[in-house]
């Protein structure tokens, strides 16, 4: 049989089997209904109204809260339940945007023109504002309608923003943080992502040896076809379900409408999905190692244990790269395959690493895993048929054929 056709044959296996499995689509529908209850009942019973305090400074920003105020009244089936908006007036614009800043209040209206706001992930801010660009655009259509003026200005004016919108720190530095947060979620998803996938791996591997079917996949199989099969199935599951679980928390904060969700810049998602791959590569392959060193399941934890303290200490390595991007331990951290997925697309997001850095992280990365195919691959066949106790790595590597 072609070497590559069985390797695909072990990975719709894989999917099929492991996919149709109880503890494959509980663990999905557990971890979505978590996720959708987190982001969806704080917003259901999040203790009754709440009451939003918004900066004014110079003329025409009372009315607006006030309106946007009358307005939620009017909206709730139950005036108690409504969230309230009350005015705090402020002599100048710096005064209110230092209130701003420390959280005193939810945004600022400046001369009725323009809406100043925290950042657009915040909690309630996206709801706040819009709310308020409802208030001026009702405020507006109000003084129209007194003055006579064509229809087709009323019209115009219901479909847009009325208030011109501007957030602290300017646009370079509102940028700056949202490709910061985006590469900081990706890494905490890419390092959970490891840690519970390679699990699947090795508990797979160590599984299937318990039970003795791999012995009769050796009989028509080598050792790196079965390996690099459960690798590709494995690593599509867990990409199915990765996906799934952004698109529904996706979804549960749209329609909660708790915060907005930062347009993500193009090329650190593009970094992230291939330091993603090359991250699951890594460590994946280590981990059906180790899976093939045990004979029992109860040992598979044990057997992880290390591969989960390296995952760790790469994690570490990004919050280093946060703080600071350009120091020694972030450099170090790019080149050290272990801890490169973690560093590479935090420095990319921040803008500190160049295309040069980047490159070479990338091929020290691929080389490693290269290797380690090799050096796992030996490992694997020299510790699948080997049963009792637990396998050194040595003798197995010695074992193989």
């Amino acid at each position: 049989m072609n070497g590559f056709r069985a390797v695909g044959l072990v990975a719709l296996r894989e999917i099929r089997e492991r996919g149709r499995s109880r503890a494959y689509i509980f663990s999905t529908i557990f971890t979505l209904i978590l996720l959708a209850g987190a982001i969806v009942v704080p917003r259901m019973i999040g203790g009754g109204p709440t009451t939003y305090t918004i900066g004014v400074v110079g003329e025409g920003g009372a009315e607006i809260v006030e309106t946007a105020d009358a307005m939620a009244l009017q909206e709730a089936e139950d005036p108690d339940e409504a969230d309230r908006y009350e005015v705090e007036v402020f002599d100048d614009v710096a005064a209110a945007e230092a209130a701003l800043e420390d959280g005193e209040v939810e945004a600022v209206i400046v001369e009725g023109r323009e809406l100043v706001g925290g950042p657009i992930w915040a909690f309630g801010g996206a709801r706040v504002e819009r709310a308020l660009q409802q208030a001026a655009s009702t405020r507006r259509v109000q003084e129209l309608v007194a003055s006579n003026e064509e229809a087709a200005e009323v019209v115009q004016l219901l479909s847009s923003e009325p208030l011109e919108t501007r957030r602290l720190g300017g646009a370079d530095e509102e940028e700056q943080a949202v490709r910061g947060l985006v590469a900081f979620i990706g890494l905490l998803l890419m390092y959970i992502a490891i840690l519970t996938y390679g699990s699947w791996m090795l508990s797979g591997v160590t599984e299937e040896k318990t039970n003795r079917v791999v012995e009769v996949l050796l009989s028509t199989l080598r050792p790196w076809q079965i390996l690099g099969g459960k690798l590709l199935g494995i690593g599509a599951l867990g990409l199915m379900q990765m996906l799934l679980l952004i698109a529904v928390g996706g979804a549960g904060i749209v329609l909660s409408g708790a915060f907005e969700i930062p347009r993500p810049p193009i090329d650190s998602l593009v970094a992230l999905a291939g330091w993603f791959v090359l991250g699951f590569l890594l460590y994946a392959i280590i981990y059906g190692a180790a899976g093939s060193l045990v004979s029992r399941m109860e040992d598979a934890q044990s057997a992880a244990g290390p591969l989960t303290l390296v995952a760790l200490i790469g994690y570490f390595f990004s919050f280093a790269a946060l703080n600071d991007p350009t120091g020694t331990v972030a450099i170090i951290g790019t080149y050290i395959p272990f801890s490169a997925p973690y560093v590479a697309p935090i420095r990319l997001a921040i803008g500190e690493i160049s295309a040069w850095e980047m490159a070479i992280a990338v091929v020290i990365t691929v080389v490693t895993i290269a290797l380690l195919v090799r050096l796992a691959g030996r490992v694997y066949a020299g510790g699948l048929l080997r049963f009792g106790g637990r396998v050194k790595w040595s003798e197995a590597f010695r074992s193989a054929e």
